[in-house]
């Protein structure tokens, strides 16, 4: 059965929620991704698929030996968790990890994938050739990673953001480069994946862009890494996509991060976005 599916999306810059976010949630997750439409809720140094699995709203079922995701029988969606993991290149993105458990940050992207597959995860480039991706040292020095990786983000919505006339260290066209990079390495590696993700901080952007996939095998908590994994590696640039830009919410999430880090802790109002780190 095929479905879409946005699987990079952390839903808010912050990792607090309220509890009429999960309904609100899987409402615009049903409307924009349809029957067994599939979202990821992204970990980045935080416990927020946690969290967010744990508010109250619609019953859920978990899938996988321990939590690797949930499903929402009432609105027929699929939530997977996944952790955005910092690591001494650039980011790379795993989905499927276990409940509670936390990638260690800012090693080695070797030591990172070597994990991710103890882990039984399922592993991306996320937005690999923009702020903090992997784009550049994956494709220009270390190439023969890529057998290792399941798919590469070939359109990341808040990558979407290049500023004309202002240099900076990531490309102005992103996507177009990972789009053109993915096509040319694809030959080499026949199993590597490409997404469409959202990469969204604020809840409108759910499910504003998407990749159909074949749903993972949700009824054997056995096979389901498998099954996801299998999903991502088929995807590719002849899969149906929606392909959103995603400015404005990019634009949100640094004016957000901005206050979160610099203004609130200045007005005394830090303490409200207090993040619940892992234990690594």
């Amino acid at each position: 059965m095929k479905v879409k599916a946005d699987l990079h999306n952390h839903l808010r810059t912050s990792s607090i929620f309220r509890d009429r976010d999960f309904n609100l949630a899987l409402d615009l997750a049903c409307k924009r991704l349809g029957k067994n439409g599939t979202f990821g809720m992204i970990n980045f140094s935080d416990r927020r698929y946690e969290h967010f699995i744990e508010l109250r709203g619609y019953d859920r079922l978990e899938v996988g030996n321990n939590g690797n995701a949930v499903y929402i029988p009432e609105k027929k969606v699929l939530v997977i968790k996944g952790q955005e993991i910092p690591t001494k290149q650039g980011h790379l993105l795993v989905l499927g990890l276990e409940k509670d458990k936390h990638m260690k940050e800012w090693r080695d992207v070797k030591d990172t994938v070597k994990e991710a597959k103890d882990n039984n995860g399922t592993i991306v480039l996320d937005h690999p050739f923009y702020k903090h991706g992997l784009g550049y040292y994956i494709f220009g020095v270390m190439p023969e990673l890529l057998c290792e990786i399941d798919a590469i983000e070939v359109h990341n919505g808040e990558a979407s953001l290049g500023i004309p006339f202002v240099k900076t260290r990531y490309s102005k066209v992103p996507n177009s480069l990972a789009r053109g990079l993915y096509h040319y390495w694809k030959k080499t590696f026949p199993d590597l994946g490409a997404l469409s993700v959202s990469d969204g901080h604020s809840l409108y952007e759910l499910g504003s862009s998407w990749t159909e996939i074949n749903f993972p095998y949700i009824e054997s908590k056995d096979k389901f890494n498998d099954s996801l994994r299998e999903s991502v590696r088929k995807a590719n640039l002849d899969s149906q996509m929606k392909m959103k830009k995603s400015r404005i919410g990019a634009i949100d999430h640094v004016l957000d991060l901005k206050f979160i880090t610099s203004v609130a802790p200045k007005i005394g109002l830090g303490y409200l976005f207090e993040t619940d780190r892992p234990d690594y």
